[in-house]
């Protein structure tokens, strides 16, 4: 199991804001060992000056989320934990596609490894499965069922990002292809694992900056789709906001920020 635990040193009265980055390989950063983990953190101390991060990446290449040590491997992260994870991060399955495991178990071990957390008053962002190289009509076809899977659940504390969107693989020009990804089609290089960082980094903070503008609990802002359209009908104006809310002073937020 690759684990790392970090920590920044930039002072605040707030407790820091743990996270937890679970999964595979692509958590851990391999083979370059540069965890998305160290960018995301970044993100968030460039978004909120002065914040205090701490975060932990436990990505164990190779590992199944039906059979392997998936779901195991959360539940000790929770309970040897220091203290409880503010956000978990949980990205797999892409190993449980290349051996050939269904789609439903692939989805019930992701829930169960989602549960932990959530069942702990911690928050979840679950991120579908990126494509890679192979084109195999099985593999495509069991990924999109898992991604629906993960697109359309609604929890409280539940949110998702839609990675595979985020970081192509075949849609990605030529020489981007050859920057990000790595000669495998399945892994990343460097600069991948950053790009992959920012893009989670980014989704994470709108919804902190979100409820943090509505001064209220994050249970309540995105994940029903009820609320959500309240809120827009509240917020999303071309101009709004009140400076008395936010460190940063007031934000513009657009609806397809959030799509």
């Amino acid at each position: 199991m690759a684990s790392q635990a970090k920590k920044s040193t930039k002072p605040s009265s707030e407790l820091p804001l743990r996270i937890l980055c679970f999964g595979n390989s692509l958590t851990c950063g391999y083979p370059v060992d540069n965890p998305y983990a160290i960018r995301l953190v970044q993100k968030i101390e460039e978004a909120f000056p002065g914040r205090k991060v701490e975060y932990e990446v436990d990505g164990m290449p190779g590992d199944l989320v039906t059979t392997g040590q998936y779901i195991p491997r959360m539940r000790r992260s929770w309970a040897t934990a220091k203290r409880p994870y503010d956000w978990t991060i949980v990205l797999g399955g892409t190993n449980d596609l290349g051996w050939g495991r269904p789609a439903d178990e692939i989805i019930e071990g992701l829930k169960l490894a989602w549960n932990v957390p959530l069942s702990k008053g911690g928050k979840v962002l679950a991120l579908t499965i990126p494509e890679t190289k192979g084109k195999f009509q099985s593999i495509t076809e069991r990924r999109g069922e898992v991604n629906n899977a993960i697109r359309n659940y609604e929890k409280e504390n539940f949110f998702h990002l839609d990675l595979f969107k985020e970081l192509p693989y075949h849609d990605m020009m030529p020489q981007d292809r050859a920057k990000y990804w790595d000669m495998d089609g399945l892994h990343l290089q460097a600069a991948g694992y950053d790009l992959m960082g920012e893009k989670i980094g980014d989704s994470l903070v709108r919804i902190l900056r979100l409820a943090e503008a509505q001064g209220t609990d994050i249970s309540s802002v995105v994940w029903d789709a009820k609320q959500r359209k309240a809120i827009e009908d509240l917020i999303f104006e071309e101009e709004m906001g009140d400076p008395r809310l936010l460190s940063q002073g007031y934000i513009v937020v657009r609806k397809k920020d959030l799509d």
